[in-house]
């Protein structure tokens, strides 16, 4: 196991990596509080192993035990799901120095963030993130939120855990999509901070994919700290956390637009991936830069299995009907400044920059460069 000590401003916390680690919860539930009752926030997928296993434990060290199972789709991290759990803590009268653990990917992480920061202003929060995008991304930085109507993480706020239990084991267990989809996020951290760690995934291909133990533990804290490195002192993104949103901005826009009756058909990676790919070809364009490096992020992104277009007939789609929700969706990224899109731009490896006057004309151009008939 190796520990991350978190510092972000004026909070701390430990991040827990390795193998089989549910019994690691006992002694950072004795750290933390004497309040003998916990929320169980879990992913119904892993109803019959982690929440059983962990519900186990808990019981067997004399804990209450409040779990709540629930369908971890986008469409499901929305106000309802909210006010179930509200009236749950609220009839057996959870206070603030009960628990509540998040187990899962991305959505229960981000869902029950913003319930533990919301139940009387502020209840404590373990994450037990089950996927490798959600370790290396949605649970690091303090980021809760639920989406309104087709806004993505429209009511949120900012809020961190008091531990973070990273379990290589469930990694194992993976589709191999979600896992490819996982690294989308360290090649993009790679991308805006760190040019050795760029060639470093370049060269490890094959050990990375074979998801090698200490492999991933390496790069799983190369990233953690890349990116609490970007959030530390700019929680609420006015300046370098904001390049965190690398490919981000084009990569949801295309997210949303490709669901299907409220069903996603990207994985956020491979939207990520993809938004790569659209910012790649606006900063050729826009900063004049060689196709050398354009070409490179495509190469990475495909040795890792991670897709650079899409084909919007495949998904669907008209191409003309796809390219005017990408364009309409991207108008309302919470990151626009009055009627700017802000976008981070890579100019070479290991370095990104924020642009407030990119021309729609350009962000169009991207998205039909990413978007295939």
């Amino acid at each position: 196991m190796e520990t991350i000590n978190v510092k972000i401003d004026d909070t701390k916390y430990p991040i827990l990596i390795g193998e089989n680690l549910s019994l690691e919860i006992i002694n950072i539930l004795k750290k933390q509080t004497k309040n003998s009752k916990i929320m169980i926030v879990c992913d119904a997928f892993f109803q019959e192993t982690i929440g059983k296993k962990l519900e186990e434990i808990l019981t067997e060290n004399e804990y209450e035990i409040f779990p709540y199972y629930m369908q971890a789709g986008k469409g499901n991290k929305n106000i309802n799901e909210v006010l179930k759990i509200y009236g749950i803590l609220e009839e057996y009268n959870l206070a603030r120095d009960s628990i509540l653990i998040a187990i899962g990917g991305g959505v229960i992480g981000d869902l029950a963030g913003f319930i533990a920061s919301t139940w009387l202003r502020g209840m404590k929060l373990i994450h037990i993130p089950t996927t490798l995008m959600s370790m290396v991304d949605s649970s690091i930085g303090g980021k809760v939120a639920i989406n309104f109507r087709k806004t993505i993480n429209a009511i949120g706020n900012y809020y961190h855990p008091v531990a973070n239990i990273m379990d290589l084991s469930i990694i194992k267990t993976l589709s191999s999509r979600d896992y490819f989809s996982g690294l989308a996020e360290v090649i993009k951290c790679a991308i805006i901070n760190d040019a050795t760690f760029f060639k470093y995934l370049e060269d490890n291909v094959d050990t990375i994919l074979s998801k090698d133990n200490k492999t991933m533990i390496d790069y799983i804290i190369k990233t953690i700290n890349i990116k609490i490195n970007h959030v530390n002192g700019d929680l609420r993104e006015g300046n370098k956390r904001l390049l965190l949103n690398y490919g981000h901005t084009l990569g949801h826009a295309i997210e949303i637009s490709t669901e299907k009756n409220h069903q996603e058909q990207l994985r956020h990676g491979e939207g990520v991936s993809i938004g790569i790919i659209a910012v790649a070809y606006i900063a050729q364009k826009y900063l004049n830069l060689e196709q050398n490096l354009l070409t490179q992020y495509e190469t990475i992104l495909k040795n890792y299995n991670l897709p650079i277009y899409i084909s919007s007939s495949e998904l669907g789609f008209s191409k003309t009907v796809l390219l005017n929700k990408c364009f309409e969706n991207v108008k309302k990224d919470k990151k626009r400044l009055n009627n700017n899109i802000r976008l981070i731009l890579s100019d070479k490896i290991g370095s990104a920059k924020v642009y407030e006057d990119v021309p729609f004309s350009l962000i169009k151009e991207a998205f039909e460069y990413v978007i295939k008939e």
